[in-house]
């Protein structure tokens, strides 16, 4: 029986899932764009089969980019682009195809955004703004100390277990993207925090998740968000002269906060890449362009021929 073009998408899958260790959301990702990229050939051009993927030119990729420009964002059309990208190295790679035209075909430009982050004294700030007279106060305090005091991903805190934070004392053993284990340091603060949070929490039937909601079940990537809103909006009240009220702050700001932070106190860059768990320095770097912006912030503040 002949192969077909979605038998190969999911080989490429199970390659990812099972040699590359891809994430959950990685591989989501590639499904959704690969079925769109699938679709648009059956449908345009009635290809669907092993053959027709060497009868593939660079027609064809833009016929796929330039419909994706009808209802799509750059940002999302680079996105799928570098899906396709990855899908045809690993076919030239199997020996599918001989020549891949992608490598003709330019991804729409993207503007570049420096990431979001919090000044100190707004951290500090909102650092005090749960009421730690209840257990679910406590669970945020040590949520967001964690949060910033480690720079973790979202997803990392979501897959926290006890285990976790009793590997080591003073340590937390985090898996990164791509099932990468690393371990990082707690703060005294965060160790104190998460400490007194479990000590005042109900019994609840399942003792190895650390952050849980009223019900007993694991916090997902929109509870801890709405966690922080709450808290951001709780620090605004509590302080408007350090915090404006509409200050809308992402959980994975805190994480380009203690990068940033880390990186202005004279932290080297190797440093901060082995505790974000970045694969590449050059995702790092950003965090230098954030540092000149707070020099550049600094000189506009105080030198007298930058004002008016």
């Amino acid at each position: 029986m002949t192969a077909s073009i979605k038998d190969w998408v999911k080989s490429f899958l199970e390659f990812g899932q099972n040699e590359k260790n891809w994430s959950l959301d990685t591989l989501r990702a590639y499904e959704t764009d690969l079925a769109q990229f699938s679709s648009h050939l059956e449908k345009q051009f009635q290809l669907s089969n092993e053959a027709d993927l060497s009868l593939l030119s660079s027609f064809h990729f833009r016929s796929f980019t330039g419909k994706l420009m009808e209802s799509n964002e750059n940002i999302s059309v680079a996105r799928k682009m570098s899906t396709l990208r990855t899908f045809f190295k690993y076919l030239k790679r199997k020996r599918v195809i001989e020549k891949n035209w992608l490598a003709l075909i330019p991804s729409p430009k993207v503007e570049k955004k420096l990431p979001n982050f919090m000044k100190v004294e707004e951290i500090l700030e909102l650092m005090r703004a749960p009421d730690e007279s209840t257990w679910m106060g406590k669970r945020d305090k040590a949520l967001l100390e964690l949060m910033y005091g480690c720079g973790l991903r979202v997803s990392e805190v979501e897959d926290l277990d006890r285990s976790s934070l009793e590997v080591q004392k003073g340590w937390v053993r985090v898996m990164g993207k791509g099932r990468k284990e690393r371990f990082v340091p707690l703060t005294p603060i965060a160790e104190e925090s998460i400490h007194h949070y479990l000590e005042s929490r109900p019994t609840i039937l399942n003792e190895d998740l650390v952050f849980i909601n009223f019900r007993g079940t694991r916090l997902t990537a929109r509870s801890i968000a709405r966690i922080l809103a709450r808290q951001l909006l709780r620090a605004a009240m509590l302080s408007p002269e350090w915090i404006e009220e509409n200050r809308k702050i992402s959980p994975h700001a805190l994480r380009h906060s203690f990068a940033t932070h880390l990186l202005s106190a004279g932290a080297d860059l190797r440093s901060i890449q082995e505790l974000l768990g970045h694969s590449r320095l050059s995702t790092t770097q950003r965090y230098t362009h954030l540092n000149l912006g707070e020099i550049q912030d600094a000189y506009r503040a105080a030198h007298p021929l930058s004002k008016k």
